[in-house]
């Protein structure tokens, strides 16, 4: 143990769990929802000052989502043609010696 005492480190008191209340369940939500919507009022504003912006924007998130569905597809479509060099045959066990 420490030799330091509890007076010369006020900060270092032992908090225990029943001393803090759990948050009301609907606290937190509503703290999301508020900033949810403060996202969405930000966003709304960014929009109306730049649009031409907000279209090259959309334009690029609808593109890449695009490339993101269609990528796999094209991968999948080439596979078949691809040829696959055969794999070599599996080797017979070797016959086991006999003994004199």
């Amino acid at each position: 143990m420490s030799s330091i005492p509890n007076s010369a480190m006020p900060h270092a008191k032992v908090k225990h769990d029943d001393d803090v209340a759990p948050p009301a369940k609907g606290d937190w939500m509503d703290d999301a929802t508020d900033a949810a919507k403060a996202g969405i009022v930000t966003a709304t504003d960014a929009v109306k000052s730049h649009p031409k912006t907000a279209i090259a924007v959309g334009a690029t998130l609808v593109a890449g989502i695009a490339a993101a569905i269609a990528a796999p597809a094209l991968l999948s479509k080439d596979a078949p043609e691809k040829k696959t060099p055969p794999k070599p045959a599996p080797k017979k066990p070797a016959k086991p010696k006999k003994s004199h």
